[in-house]
């Protein structure tokens, strides 16, 4: 794994979101850790992950160590993790909490969104790049 780094957004006086980016093969992960509700955080959250998919089109959102989403971080959530329909493509969330998990059966999200329960896992889901060898007719 290369790790891109550490970013953080603040809300009042505390931090109320950071994200820790790497690569992971040719996936780019984002562990998140904090709040996503409401502000300047969901904000520059979404436009982040709008930015990586629009470069890497593989991207995993560990949600994990999230205390908290309120509704304006969940539609961010659903817009991010169903724009995309290309199965090569796209965001795979991650999260261990149950908390998530129920949210998303009740508002019937579940239908839409999948969780994973581990990076490891969410990576493998994308299928393996194809390499781009010449075509072997004869």
């Amino acid at each position: 794994m290369t790790e891109i780094g550490w970013a953080s957004v603040r809300s009042g006086r505390s931090v109320a979101l950071r994200t820790k980016t790497y690569f992971w093969g040719d996936v780019i992960v984002l562990r998140c850790v904090g709040h996503l509700w409401a502000g300047e955080e969901t904000t520059a959250f979404r436009q982040g992950v709008e930015k990586l998919l629009s470069e890497r089109h593989r991207v995993v959102i560990n949600l994990t160590e999230v205390d908290h989403i309120d509704s304006t971080g969940l539609a961010a959530l659903v817009h991010l993790l169903t724009q995309k329909r290309d199965p090569e493509s796209g965001a795979r969330l991650v999260s261990s909490r149950m908390r998530l998990t129920e949210l998303l059966r009740r508002t019937k999200l579940d239908t839409v969104i999948m969780v994973y329960a581990s990076e490891e896992e969410a990576v493998a889901s994308f299928p393996k790049q194809r390499s781009s060898s010449p075509d072997s007719r004869s």
